[in-house]
């Protein structure tokens, strides 16, 4: 094979990736549940940024959760849909008491009570001109609407803030 006909094999591969992933994306947010998520902002310290804010996602915790002692603040678990509400559902080895699952979350108080914070944040990626939306955000102020995979984080899909509709 000669160096043209190995170029566009490797060209051809790669189109294939980047159609594969987008397809899994796309279905993904056609098939699992949507739901509206309180955001918290968070403001990376990283040499290189991009037109991108990076968020923390709260959660209340779900009615059949798991109790975590008041003196942990960190929990593993995983997240369902009620209605149009995101929950995360707390797991603890009955054996042994350490969390399991497979997203990790922090207690965190807030001016609706207590909620549960996603350790890692969401980058949501801003259009090129749009303002930043986390300027002037209140707490309980900018919601975010995600998709949300059985067993890893939640996806981005766009931001509100209260009173928008």
């Amino acid at each position: 094979m000669n160096a043209l006909g190995k170029g566009l094999l490797i060209g051809a591969v790669q189109v294939a990736l980047v159609l594969a992933v987008g397809g899994k994306l796309l279905y993904d947010r056609a098939a699992l549940p949507r739901a509206w998520v309180e955001t918290a902002g968070f403001d990376p310290v990283l040499p290189i940024r991009g037109r991108y804010v990076a968020l923390n996602l709260l959660f209340e915790a779900a009615p059949e959760s798991a109790t975590i002692p008041a003196g942990e603040d960190t929990a593993s678990g995983t997240l369902v849909v009620r209605g149009e509400a995101a929950m995360v559902v707390l797991e603890r080895d009955p054996a042994d008491e350490r969390p399991r699952g497979p997203l990790q979350f922090m207690r965190r108080d807030t001016h609706d009570g207590e909620r549960w914070m996603l350790v890692r944040p969401v980058a949501f990626f801003l259009p090129e001109h749009a303002p930043d939306p986390t300027r002037g955000a209140e707490p309980g102020e900018l919601w975010m609407e995600v998709t949300v995979p059985r067993r890893s984080l939640p996806r981005p899909i766009r931001l509100r803030r209260s009173g928008d509709e």
